[in-house]
């Protein structure tokens, strides 16, 4: 299986703050071989957090969402190639086609990255990205009301005039550690997993503000078969974390005891809405 480097969000208007390495991987067999894994970066240097806040410059919110207020939280994938060229740009979590495009455009204009090295040899590897796009809640906007699409049946909103707060602001490090410390207490003697890796998952965070669904983020394994086929052994090689049902399930009565959020509101409503959390391994 092939892993992934999960870029967690942090605040407000297009952030994004490194949440860390999705995958471990097996060192190759030898007494004295360490595993050894490092992030690609800028030419320059300067680690996880500047090629963050790289993309972080380069994310231009798009007038017409501005214009009408939009907001919503959508997730990127590129790879990074043994040459450190960033391709095979992907939206994984579509918010609407300005903001989308956003986010591409802001991911192709990286430069030239050091590649990721996989015991000391540049290797390709998956990078995803939640990105947000929120507004301050007073920046007077002229025109609010415009027709938001459904993302599914059950009515989930992708773009929104106010995504939800967690106590009182936005931003949602503070939920991912939360609900990380009531999943921990409940664990006790069940058995189910600690993560070893940062573990992506979905909430719904219905009209209500209440948290009433939540899931592991999925990836396509296509994804890194493909990225195989492409580049052979130079692939960073990692196990994703399985998620076992009563775990899940353990997760989703760790929901339950957290506070109610502010919901998201779409033409002055509340309505129901899907946010992603990295819940960081523990150190």
């Amino acid at each position: 299986m092939f892993g992934y480097i999960r870029l967690a969000t942090a605040g407000a208007l297009v952030l994004a703050a490194l949440g860390g390495a999705q995958a471990q991987s097996t060192a190759p067999e030898g007494p004295t071989t360490a595993y050894s894994f490092k992030l690609p970066e800028l030419p320059e240097g300067g680690g996880q957090h500047a090629l963050v806040r790289a993309i972080q410059l380069r994310v231009k919110y798009p007038m017409r969402s501005l214009r009408y207020g939009l907001q919503g939280e959508g997730e990127v994938s590129f790879v990074v190639t043994p040459t450190g060229q960033v391709t095979h740009i992907k939206i994984k979590r579509s918010i609407n086609e300005d903001l989308d495009g956003a986010i591409v455009a802001a991911v192709r204009k990286l430069p030239l990255l050091q590649p990721a090295t996989q015991f000391g040899k540049p290797v390709a590897c998956i990078l995803t990205a939640p990105v947000t796009f929120a507004l301050d809640s007073q920046l007077p906007l002229a025109r609010r009301k415009k027709p938001v699409p459904a993302a599914d049946s059950l009515q989930l909103v992708r773009v929104v005039e106010q995504l939800p707060l967690y106590h009182g602001r936005l931003g949602y490090q503070a939920l991912a550690a939360d609900l990380e410390t009531e999943y921990l207490k409940l664990r006790g003697e069940t058995g189910c997993f600690i993560p070893k890796t940062n573990l992506g998952v979905l909430l719904t965070i219905g009209p209500g503000g209440t948290i009433y669904h939540v899931e592991k983020m999925k990836r396509d394994p296509q994804e890194g078969e493909d990225l195989r086929a492409e580049f052979g052994e130079a692939v960073q090689v990692g196990e994703e974390p399985e998620l076992p049902a009563a775990c899940e399930a353990l997760l989703q009565e760790a929901a339950r005891h957290l506070p109610r959020l502010s919901p998201a509101y779409a033409n002055g409503q509340r309505v129901a809405m899907q946010v992603q959390l990295t819940l960081l391994a523990p150190q």
